[in-house]
């Protein structure tokens, strides 16, 4: 098997996916646009948690529709699902149920960023 086919078949379902449609099946692509968005994530934690304690949902609401958009061409599909419901709950004006999302959308970018 060779390198590239292996790298593309140790990644979970939804990886393996966005490679084939988002990345026309090339694991190095993906890991390069990866490696940027892990980068843009570690700014992301920093102002999301910013804009969170400022209680600013309309900033909420962009960082989550950014962070979404990235998750979804990673596919990342439970986090992307987390930035979802964020995106929802910000653009409702429901601070109290967008920063428990923000929480958990945090402990789930930590978690992508961790080797």
């Amino acid at each position: 098997m060779a390198t590239q086919d292996r790298a593309f078949a140790d990644r979970s379902p939804g990886v393996r996916a966005a490679i084939a449609n988002n990345f026309d099946g090339d694991v190095q692509l993906y890991l390069a646009f990866a490696s940027s968005c892990f980068e843009q994530f570690a700014h992301d934690l920093s102002s999301g948690d910013a804009v969170c304690d400022a209680g600013d949902l309309r900033a909420l609401r962009l960082l989550a529709h950014d962070l979404k958009s990235a998750l979804v061409m990673l596919g990342h599909d439970a986090p992307f699902a987390v930035a979802h419901k964020l995106e929802r709950e910000a653009a409702a004006g429901d601070l109290s149920s967008a920063r428990a999302s923000w929480q958990v959308l945090r402990v789930e970018l930590s978690r992508l960023q961790s080797p």
